[in-house]
C-alpha cells in the first residue's frame, strides 16, 4: 500500500486514520465510527469483530437542503451516508414512495455484508417534469435498526421565469449531454450512476459485493477497471467476477486486493465512471 492510498482513505472516510510511513496500522473503529490506531505494523490492519465494532449510519455529505430545478431538464441530487455494517440507501419523495419510477433497486443497497463498513454514495436522476411548484426528496439510511435521514425541496420553475422570493435557491444544472446529440423521438437517456461504494472496509476471507447502478436509455453496459486500467474479470482471476446486474464479485478477500476499482458505465449516448476504494481488514 502506497501513501496514496493511504490519504485516499483519509479523504474518503473522513476519518482520523493516523499513519507511520506507508506501512498499515492496525486501526480500531470508535464508538462515533471514527477510525484511532493501534500501534504500527507492516501487515494488513485489524478491526474489532462484529461483537466489538459499534454499528452507526450517518450522512456525510447530504443534498443541498433547498433548490431550484428548470422544467424539462433532467437533474440530480447526491447523498453519501456512511455505515456499519453496510447501510441500505433509498429516495422517496414527499408522498412516501419510492422517488426512482423505473426501477425501484436502483436505488437501493441490501444490507447482507455485517461485517463491512461502507461509505455509500446514491444519486437521484430527475427527468420528469412535475406539476407540483415543489416536491420533497428524502434520502434515507439504515443499519442495524439505525435510521439517518435528509431532505431536499426542489421547487420547480418554468425556463425563463424569475425566481422572486426564490432568488437565495441553488439552480440545479441539467446534466450535460457530454456532446452527443439529442434524439427526443427515441427518448435516448444519458448512462448515469446512479449508486456505488465510495470506500469499502471488510473482513479478509470474505466475497465482497461491489455495487454498480446505472440509469441509461439505452440500459449502460457495465465494466470494471483495477488502478491500472485493465478489465477486472475472472479471465485475469476467477475470484473476479461482474455480474449481468453490474457488481463486482471478490470472493476469499485478500491483503493484495486493496486498491482502487472503477466502475464504467457505458451506452450508445455517454459514459460515466465511479471509483470505490477497498480495504481487507483483518478478522479479530
Amino acid at each position: 500500500m502506497n501513501c496514496d492510498h493511504q490519504l485516499l482513505i483519509v479523504a474518503a472516510l473522513t476519518l482520523a486514520l493516523l499513519t507511520a510511513g506507508c506501512n498499515g496500522r492496525a486501526v480500531d473503529l470508535d464508538a462515533d465510527g471514527t477510525m484511532a490506531s493501534s500501534g504500527a505494523s507492516s501487515g494488513p490492519s485489524s478491526v474489532g469483530g462484529p461483537s466489538l465494532r459499534p454499528t452507526f449510519v450517518k450522512i456525510t455529505s447530504p443534498p443541498p437542503a433547498r433548490v431550484a430545478q428548470i422544467r424539462g431538464t433532467t437533474v440530480e441530487l447526491e447523498c453519501e451516508i456512511m455505515g456499519s455494517p453496510t447501510p441500505t440507501v433509498q429516495w422517496v419523495h414527499g408522498s412516501g414512495q419510492t422517488a426512482d419510477w423505473e426501477d425501484i433497486s436502483v436505488n437501493v443497497i441490501s444490507e447482507d455484508t455485517p461485517t463491512s463498513v461502507a461509505r455509500v454514495v446514491s444519486r437521484l436522476v430527475i427527468d420528469r417534469s412535475s406539476r407540483a411548484s415543489q416536491t420533497t426528496y428524502t434520502c434515507i439510511g439504515r443499519s442495524a435498526g439505525q435510521l439517518a435521514m435528509a431532505s431536499t425541496v426542489v421547487y420547480h420553475v418554468d425556463a425563463g421565469s424569475r425566481l422572486g422570493n426564490y432568488s437565495d435557491l441553488l439552480l440545479l444544472r441539467p446534466l450535460a449531454s457530454g456532446g452527443a446529440p439529442t434524439h427526443t423521438f427515441m427518448n435516448l437517456k444519458n448512462a448515469r450512476i446512479t449508486l456505488h461504494y465510495k470506500t469499502l472496509f471488510e473482513n479478509m476471507g470474505t466475497t465482497v459485493v461491489l455495487p454498480c447502478k446505472a440509469v441509461g436509455r439505452p440500459v449502460p453496459e457495465i465494466t470494471w477497471l483495477n488502478e491500472d486500467g485493465n478489465v477486472v474479470g475472472s479471465l485475469q482471476d476467477p475470484r473476479y467476477r461482474t455480474l449481468p446486474t453490474g457488481e463486482l464479485i471478490i470472493t476469499s478477500l485478500r491483503w493484495t486486493d486493496m486498491g482502487s476499482y472503477t466502475c464504467v458505465a457505458k451506452n450508445a449516448i455517454s459514459k460515466d465512471e465511479s471509483e470505490t476504494f477497498v480495504y481487507p481488514i483483518r478478522p479479530n
